[in-house]
């Protein structure tokens, strides 16, 4: 199925501003044969439908032409527009080939060959429906009467596809509590800093009113969650004045489209945020009527860190009213600086503690540790403060709101560290500081909840219940899963305490082993466990399973469309089928296969049951009675109850409904109404229960002798406040012969999950679409005698990959970068789906502690020709 890039461009329509895509009739013949047929029989019949992408986690609105039910072409969706995406992407345009492409499994498929690896072949025959379900049903059933713990359902996209509350009311009906996304091989770590500090994860920029932004390791005209809102919301904002300050030792889209591009040393991020903070500080840039009455900053902090409480577990603060250490009610005016005495012991604000950790990082510090020229910092500081406009305010219709035009922004960039949580909390605290939360022009909160579990001491589980340790004594607040640790612990069980042995694994839509690091070790770890495979390929993961099934694409099924939400708009959306038959004829999709598994193994009534509270259906609920529901149906009901009655006939015309939120809205429901003032909680400026949590996790180690846990490690990460130490992660302290950092990153044309891979459209849009490089500086180059072409080799400490060089000048010259998405390993791709460096397996993994996080940028390597 090789194609040249002029044949291929022969073939099809323009990809322009228009992001057309006119399908060849070669790769969808059968299709087109049928339409012809019809065609001959009356002509020629072409139509719209609107439905949702889900060919990455934007989530953009599509209209997709048809003739005579064939898909033709997929448009962007000009009214989304409004809401959120202005335009799609490539790998949206190109979504017709997943669902025509001849590679994709057509029918179930089993294993013949006992033996599971990469490089082993696994022998598919094809066997019926019956037999695969009958198979799987069966093993469900036994390990249901065991313990159903023993199971894992595992999805990555599949969250996006169906939306994750369905798995889970699923797996809840079948009785394990191992349901785990994918989330730590994306940004996890930046959303339990969130959870940590405010109580809620994600936010937003508002863009319409910024004037300066500071990105770290964030790729926003690319590859990011928002990425098809904020490419054009940031081009609207430069063309008004925004001022774009980009830091990566990359020069990516983002950075050629930035006002200055900041090359950095990899996870030395949190030393220029402290670096900055402490210019701030001295500089006199901070908002401290925010610090006092929404942070708590001005609790008392005795020498052991902790805050000192009184009887009722009220923080206390030293009132400047009344020279006492009293809680912040009414009349009491807290002092933010200085040191007290309060019964005889020595005490300090938490802010004045945070003040007294940041002496030694000076401007040239930040300079030898992270690369940037001292003036830049200071140079910075003073914009990001002057930018600030602190205590400045603007009326918006009538009402008066804080106007704090400063964001700082990250994604992957910061969080995919040994260090991330503490990596994105300087971030938060540079925020803090100048009070840009929840101000016109600021950082917009999401769902802000002062009484989130991670605001306490966790919990730390053990022995854990769940196999990827979730929240355990190992990874305390790992609230988004850990998606790496299951094949680790699937390895030795008993090294981690977990009281049962994993023996069956559900792979829904995910590449889980070849998507993280130390990749080999994973495929290791799964061949111990008897797997099956939903997907409409046979992707990487599929060398250990046992059984696969083939599923639909979202072109040709109901699903209940995730959605992203901006700073000022929200929408409901759904995906709809535009075939008017599935391409190969695939009896069931991967909805229908739960509800069918549910019925043989007999919790189907539960099911239901957990449908409607996980999606809190109430007027709509779905009858656990009836035994035949549809994913129609289950679409039809969410649709309903989103939309307070919408008729779904409006869902299935216009494919979504949006709305504009109201300044208050925007601004006085995070932490205003949350945290400011007397008697309220306080956003954790300083995040105290995480000293609590070492010291819990010290005393279960001593008590149950927990090998596993190297306490040092998690003094150093659960530290109340950033501190230089974090930006230190293990492989730059040790790995001493190995001089240059390796990091990694993503591409707009390609995912983990694999099915990208056999995407023609998308391997031939240029040159170099269809394989990665190892990006290396020019000058770096020179000095190792590598050439550009040259084929090389990247040595960690984990092992050896082979890459292409790509010698270039935008790239830190103490950093080689490979994107990490391609050389995919699957007997069943092509040669030309292979191409490509597989960086994952020479990473290095030291997963953050706090949130599981996979470390993905924090590898030492050397680089010599091969």
């Amino acid at each position: 199925m090789q194609t040249t890039r002029r044949g291929f461009i022969k073939g099809m329509g323009a990809l322009g501003a228009a992001a057309q895509i006119t399908v060849a009739p070669t790769l969808i013949a059968s299709a087109v044969n049928k339409a012809n047929a019809a065609e001959a029989a009356k002509g020629p019949v072409v139509d719209y439908v609107k439905s949702t992408c889900v060919h990455c986690v934007n989530f953009c609105g599509i209209n997709v032409k048809r003739q005579n039910g064939v898909i033709r072409a997929i448009y962007p969706d000009e009214a989304r527009k409004e809401f959120y995406n202005d335009g799609i992407c490539p790998k949206g345009v190109s979504g017709v080939f997943n669902t025509y492409n001849p590679y994709r499994v057509k029918k179930p498929l089993k294993r013949t060959n006992p033996k599971k690896g990469v490089n082993e072949d696994p022998g598919w025959v094809e066997i019926s429906w019956e037999e695969a379900l009958n198979t799987i049903a069966d093993k469900l059933k036994k390990i249901r009467e065991e313990n159903p713990s023993k199971l894992v359902w595992q999805h990555g996209h599949g969250k996006y596809l169906i939306q994750d509350k369905f798995p889970k009311a699923w797996a809840k009906a079948f009785g394990t509590p191992n349901v785990v996304h994918r989330t730590t091989v994306c940004e996890s770590a930046r959303h339990v800093a969130d959870e940590t500090t405010w109580g809620g994860h994600a936010w937003m920029p508002d863009l319409k009113q910024t004037e300066l932004m500071l990105v770290f390791g964030a790729n926003p005209y690319e590859a990011e969650q928002w990425a098809r809102w904020l490419d054009h919301q940031i081009l609207d904002a430069r063309e008004r004045g925004m001022k774009m300050v980009y830091f990566d030792p990359r020069h990516s889209s983002a950075a050629a489209k930035s006002d200055q591009w900041v090359p950095i040393r990899p996870g030395k991020d949190v030393l220029f945020c402290l670096g900055m903070a402490k210019q701030l500080i001295e500089m006199g840039y901070i908002d401290e009527e925010f610090l006092v009455e929404y942070t708590n900053s001005t609790s008392l902090v005795g020498a052991d860190g902790k805050i000192l409480r009184n009887s009722k577990g009220e923080d206390l603060v030293w009132d400047t009213v009344t020279k006492t250490a009293r809680p912040f009610k009414e009349g009491v005016r807290p002092a933010l600086r200085g040191s007290y005495t309060v019964q005889g012991r020595k005490v300090r604000t938490a802010f004045e503690a945070f003040v007294d950790s940041l002496k030694e990082i000076t401007p040239e510090y930040v300079e030898e540790v992270t690369s940037v020229p001292a003036r830049t910092l200071l140079e910075l500081s003073r914009e990001f403060g002057e930018k600030a406009r602190i205590g400045a305010t603007v009326k918006i219709d009538g009402e008066e709101y804080r106007y704090r035009p400063v964001v700082v922004h990250t994604f992957r960039g910061m969080a995919a560290k040994e260090y991330g949580v503490q990596n994105w909390r300087s971030g938060l605290i540079l925020m803090m500081l100048v009070g840009a939360m929840d101000a016109v022009g600021s950082q917009l909160l999401h769902h802000v909840n002062p009484d989130y579990k991670s605001r306490k001491v966790a919990k730390c589980e053990y022995p854990p219940k769940r196999v990827d340790l979730q929240e355990s004594v190992f990874f305390p607040y790992a609230t988004h899963n850990v998606a790496q640790q299951v094949a680790l612990t699937q390895l030795d069980p008993e090294k981690y305490g977990l009281p049962y042995k994993p023996e069956m694994n559900i792979f829904y839509a995910t590449n889980r082993p070849f998507s993280t690091s130390e990749a080999l070790k994973q495929f290791e770890g799964y061949a111990k466990t008897f797997n099956v495979v939903i997907d409409i390929y046979l992707t990487d993961v599929t060398q250990v399973a046992d059984i696969v099934l083939p599923d639909v694409t979202y072109l040709e099924d109901y699903q209940f469309a995730p959605t992203r939400w901006t700073a000022d708009t929200s929408h409901v959306a759904i995906r709809q089928p535009v075939v008017k038959e599935r391409a190969y004829g695939v009896k069931y999709s991967a909805q229908e296969v739960m509800l069918e598994l549910a019925r043989r193994v007999g919790f189907y009534e539960d099911y239901i049951k957990n449908i409607n509270k996980n999606f809190k259906l109430k007027k709509y609920a779905l009858d656990p009675k009836n035994p035949r529901i549809t994913p129609k149906e289950l679409v039809a009901a969410l649709w309903l109850e989103k939309t307070k009655g919408k008729p779904f006939s409006y869902a299935e015309e216009h494919a979504f409904v949006g709305k504009h939120k109201k300044p208050e809205d925007m601004y006085h429901h995070g932490v205003e109404k949350h945290y400011k003032g007397a008697g309220k909680p306080k956003i954790n400026f300083y995040a105290e229960q995480l000293l609590h949590t070492y010291e819990k996790i010290a005393d279960l180690k001593q008590k149950h002798g927990i090998d596993a846990i190297d306490l040092e490690r998690y003094k150093v990460a659960l530290s109340p406040v950033p501190t230089k130490e974090h930006a230190f992660p293990t492989p730059h302290r040790e790995a001493k012969d190995y001089p240059l950092y390796l990091t990694t990153y993503k591409r707009m044309y390609r995912n983990q999950a694999g099915n990208m891979s056999f995407n023609p459209i998308l391997n031939n849009l240029g040159p170099d679409t269809d394989h990665n490089f190892m990006l290396i500086q020019k000058q770096t180059a020179k000095k190792l005698g590598i050439r550009n072409g040259d084929e090389v080799i990247i040595e960690t400490r984990v092992g050896k990959a082979r890459a292409v060089a790509k010698v270039v000048e935008g790239q830190h010259p103490d950093v080689v970068s490979v994107s990490y998405h391609y050389g995919n390993i699957g007997v069943a791709y092509p040669d030309w789906a292979r191409k490509g460096t597989w960086i994952n397996p020479v990473l290095e993994l030291h997963p953050d502690l706090i949130a599981g996080m996979n470390s993905f940028n924090d590898t030492k390597c050397k680089v010599y020709k091969a």
